[in-house]
Order: structure tokens, then C-alpha cells, then sequence
């Protein structure tokens, strides 16, 4: 029995030393007297390099760098630059007029829009109605329907006085 116990104690002391032999043993050896300085390697200082120069190795790039305009690419055809998008005031909606009618607080227009069916208003001079059009003139027989983003505005025929 203590031919196994013996074994069993040694085992691990004997892989330790063979397996880590070129570590520093924590007892008492700091790992600055460890260093083999055979092994060091000199550290260079990185420097960015200039527009100017071409990349060694064209599948890398500093992403610290501005791209340069139509750079060309690996087969010579120019790099693809996104179109450019202008942004435009959105097109006058197309209303229709419906009817009108006069009471006693004057003329009230009936005005619809053709791709949205059962959507009406009924509007009366400077009044607004779907969120960016206002009745700047309502007097038969004509309506001004002014858009306030844009600043258009768009005549109607609404039809003569009838009495």
C-alpha cells in the first residue's frame, strides 16, 4: 500500500517537472528573473501611412483614412458611388371637389380624394384639412387650396353662384 501511495504522490510531481520546466516556479522566482532574454523580440513603432502611398496588400485598409473620389478597384473599372438622392417637395395631392354648399355661415366645400374613397371633408375659407392643406379662398366659382410644407397652392373651378 505504500508502494501506491508513494506512486500516487510522485506522479504528480514528476509530470510538474517535466511539463513545466520552462516556467518559473512560484516560489520565490519573480517572473522578471525568468525571462530568457534570447527569446525578446524588439517592438516596433507603428506609423500611419500617407494618401499618397498604396496599400501593400489592397484587401487591407485603415479605417482611420478618408476613401479617396473613384479610387480604382482591383480590375481597373472606377469604385461604385451611390446615386445621389435630391429630396423634393412631395406633389400636390389630387382632390376633387365634390359640392358645395351655402348656410348661414357661408359656403362649405365638399372635397374628396379619388384613391381614398369614403375619406371627405367639408371645409370653409382658412380652414385645414389633412394635416398640410388649408382653404386659403372659397368664394364661387373658385377654391384656392394652399399646401403650408410647400407653399403651393392649386385653383379650382367649383361652379358659379347659383340662386
Amino acid at each position: 500500500m505504500n508502494k501506491y501511495l508513494l506512486l500516487l504522490l510522485a506522479a504528480p510531481l514528476s509530470l510538474n517537472l517535466v511539463i513545466g520546466a520552462d516556467k518559473p516556479v512560484a516560489a520565490g522566482i519573480s517572473t522578471a528573473q525568468a525571462v530568457d532574454t534570447s527569446r525578446t523580440v524588439a517592438i516596433r513603432h507603428l506609423q500611419r501611412k500617407s494618401k499618397t502611398t498604396e496599400l501593400t496588400h489592397p484587401a487591407v485598409r485603415d479605417p482611420f483614412m478618408s476613401p479617396t473620389q473613384n479610387a480604382p478597384v482591383a480590375n481597373g473599372s472606377p469604385a461604385y458611388s451611390p446615386p445621389v438622392v435630391i429630396q423634393t417637395a412631395p406633389a400636390f395631392a389630387t382632390f376633387k371637389v365634390l359640392g358645395k354648399q351655402e348656410d348661414d355661415e357661408g359656403w362649405a366645400v365638399f372635397i374628396g380624394e379619388p384613391g381614398n374613397l369614403g375619406k371627405v371633408w367639408v371645409v370653409r375659407a382658412g380652414e385645414s384639412f389633412d394635416e398640410h392643406y388649408r382653404v386659403s379662398k372659397l368664394a364661387p366659382p373658385v377654391l384656392v387650396i394652399k399646401n403650408s410644407r410647400s407653399g403651393k397652392s392649386k385653383t379650382f373651378d367649383i361652379g358659379k353662384d347659383e340662386e
